[in-house]
């Protein structure tokens, strides 16, 4: 149960964070706020400070905020200097990009908590689970042993295992492991798993954690953002290409996943965080209607065509992109409860 609630409480904070960036800029650059909600639909609680109300709504979807004129279709005093229109072009994309920066700010000082509290994960990587009936089991690799070589190359959290089975496309891979300090090897000959050959185990890593200095912690959590967002956009492409299955999870898996990682032990809630709170920066990056990407990229029209873009035409866009977003997180999340039901 504790940690379910500290999976709600994470999520909460992430989105608080995305929108409280948008929040913090606009107000820095004279905008008018009008509400800051966690949450879709009318008001569970709400108080309003500082001309703006701050409210927690029932639909966990995710939040906004309430800037005066961001919505190309609303009402406005057309002269009023404190609307979103009438500000200056740079504060309205700084504006726009605050809350997917909050995102990634979020994410580096989470791992470079991580890394300062706990220390750096070492290199060398153990097989977490063997999943029943899968190629790895089969061939009799268990939980506990220590990843040596495949196919005569090492392999750690710097030469990844699953890169070695993919090469082979499906031919059998020999693996070396230390099982209680013992060497075994074993020859597993992959399948093919939503489009990409698998053996089905789980990778951990072995050994103590070492600890980090402050220079290498602030170098690891800077960089960290980039090759994180790499990694996604990689999944991506090989998602688009048909390469890969698409997986999706709405509110409900993704709370089951914090969960998970904060049943492990603090590091791993953490580093789940740091994680979605990318995922969370680079997703509302993307130049899609309604999204913080999908507003820029008008900014960016603005700037080409020196002119407003027709805010009718601009308001049907972002209102089309909103309810297809809100289609799609609602069909992922049934199915993330039907999911949660089967298994319970």
């Amino acid at each position: 149960m504790l940690s379910f609630v500290l999976a709600i409480f994470g999520l909460a904070l992430l989105i608080v964070l995305h929108e409280g960036g948008h929040f913090l800029v606009a107000r820095l650059c004279g905008m008018r706020v009008e509400r800051f909600s966690v949450g879709f639909g009318p008001p569970l609680a709400s108080f309003k400070r500082g001309g703006t109300i701050f409210q927690v709504a029932p639909i966990p979807l995710g939040g906004f905020v309430q800037i005066t004129g961001l919505n190309p279709s609303e009402e406005f005093d057309k002269s009023d200097p404190m609307v979103y229109p009438n500000r200056p072009r740079w504060m309205r994309l700084l504006t726009v990009v605050a809350g997917p920066a909050a995102n990634y700010l979020t994410a580096i000082v989470m791992v470079f908590v991580v890394l300062m509290a706990y220390g750096t994960t070492p290199k060398t990587q153990q097989i977490d689970d063997a999943v029943a009936n899968r190629p790895a089991a089969a061939a009799g690799l268990k939980a506990g042993d220590v990843l040596v070589e495949a196919n005569g190359q090492k392999v750690d959290a710097d030469h990844l295992i699953s890169e070695v089975i993919k090469a082979s496309q499906g031919a059998p891979v020999n693996i070396k492991v230390l099982r209680s300090g013992q060497p075994m090897e074993f020859s597993v000959k992959p399948d093919l798993n939503k489009g990409v050959y698998q053996v089905g185990i789980q990778i951990g890593p072995h050994g103590d954690r070492t600890p980090a200095s402050i220079g290498l912690a602030a170098k690891e959590a800077v960089v960290y953002p980039y090759y994180a967002s790499v990694d996604i956009l990689e999944g991506l492409y090989n998602m688009i290409r048909g390469k890969v299955s698409a997986e999706l999870s709405g509110p409900v898996g993704i709370t089951q996943q914090i969960a998970k990682a904060a049943s492990k032990g603090m590091v791993y809630f953490l580093s789940m965080l740091a994680m979605l709170s990318v995922y969370l920066g680079l997703f509302n990056l993307l130049p899609l209607p309604a999204l913080d990407g999908g507003r820029a990229v008008f900014l960016g029209l603005e700037s080409i065509l020196r002119k407003r873009v027709d805010p009718r035409i601009e308001a049907a866009v972002h209102t089309a992109g909103f309810v297809l977003l809100m289609g799609v997180l609602l069909v992922v999340s049934w199915k993330d409860i039907r999911n949660l039901i089967w298994k319970v």
